[in-house]
């Protein structure tokens, strides 16, 4: 893993379905220099090369980080959950800005974002433009590299998954394997494929603005 000041990675999201396994994967080689995860209420994993900075994500100004290089964010919610799309926009587009702009202050030079298929500023639908609005404000931040994860459908059991959630995972599993060619660009995608997708990018060099769409997630995930 490309990571030569051996300053620990910086990861927001930590208790979600990507990225729990991403911090399981950034930790699991038991040499690496550790993850330092921004949550909002302690995870109870903390100890040895996992630390956690509890913080108001409505108030990351006033948070201070070690320095790091690498930043990873995998916050995100629906609006189901969030109960509104005010409430939505609040973590998916500001908590993910602010959160750029805290690891931009602790030294990060590089940031990979879990957005989604079809992220666009410009879009009617209002997912698919909060999301393009969130990938927009994490470029302006000032990385020197960032790389912007689209994954289709995210399959993985959470621990607060819902009846209709775990419907969508059976179903998603009995059509995924006709998704091959052109229709790999909507074929439903792991968390843990997209946390390993996202630990093989980080471990090589990001400069500019690197796209990682569906299909590319897979391989990379593999």
């Amino acid at each position: 893993m490309e990571n030569q000041d051996l300053t620990p990675f910086l990861v927001a999201g930590a208790s979600g379905l990507v990225g729990s396994a991403l911090v399981r994967r950034l930790l699991a080689d038991g040499t690496g220099p550790g993850v330092v995860a921004v949550v909002r209420r302690p995870l109870g994993g903390a100890g040895g090369r996992l630390t956690e900075v509890v913080a108001d994500f409505g108030r990351l100004e006033a948070v201070a980080v070690p320095s790091v290089r690498t930043a990873l964010c995998a916050l995100g919610t629906t609006i189901a959950r969030a109960g509104s799309e005010s409430a939505f926009r609040a973590v998916d587009v500001d908590a993910v800005a602010a959160f750029a702009r805290l690891a931009r202050r602790a030294g990060a030079t590089r940031f990979l974002l879990v957005s989604a298929l079809g992220a666009d500023p410009r879009s009617r639908v209002f997912y698919n433009r909060t999301k393009g609005e969130a990938e927009e404000a994490v470029k302006s931040v000032g990385f020197d590299g960032v790389a912007l994860f689209r994954p289709s459908l995210l399959v993985g059991e959470r621990a607060d998954s819902r009846p209709a959630e775990r419907a969508a995972i059976v179903a998603s599993g009995l059509v995924s394997w006709a998704m091959a060619g052109p229709l790999a660009r909507w074929k439903p995608v792991p968390a843990e494929v997209v946390a390993a997708a996202m630990v093989a990018v980080a471990g090589g060099r990001l400069t500019g603005v690197r796209i990682v769409e569906n299909d590319e997630i897979h391989r990379l995930g593999a």
